[in-house]
């Protein structure tokens, strides 16, 4: 026969372990939500070719380089860091028909779209 005191102690533990679980479970549901809402860029791995510089215009700045496939290719980087430009000033005609070693990758928007980003360049000599 159980005893008021055990009864007591019983009690106690039950509505502790209760209000563990409660918890438990609240912060696995906000876990699982916010992985989610947690808007998240994708990036694919580096593409490096060699390409020559086309130019600059309104659109950004655009080479030319030769597919897998052999088929000549243009792509265009709407923007560039300043890093970049402060060793290569693209906006300058003097690098037009250049030929450049270039690493880039595509980074994903949540709704799939890919925008080119050029992470690297050296010209060729």
């Amino acid at each position: 026969m159980v005893n008021i005191q055990d009864k007591g102690l019983l009690i106690k533990i039950l509505k502790k372990m209760k209000s563990t679980i409660i918890k438990t479970v609240f912060v696995l549901f906000i876990g699982a939500g916010l992985a989610f809402t947690i808007k998240q860029s994708k990036l694919i791995d580096p593409i490096k070719t060699a390409a020559v510089f086309q130019g600059y215009d309104e659109y950004g700045y655009t080479f030319s380089f030769e597919d897998e496939e052999g088929d000549e290719d243009v792509i265009t980087f709407e923007t560039i860091s300043e890093k970049i430009l402060k060793i290569y000033n693209l906006k300058d005609d003097k690098f037009v028909e250049q030929k450049f070693e270039i690493t880039y990758d595509y980074k994903v928007s949540d709704d799939e779209i890919e925008t080119p980003v050029l992470q690297s360049i050296k010209k060729i000599e």
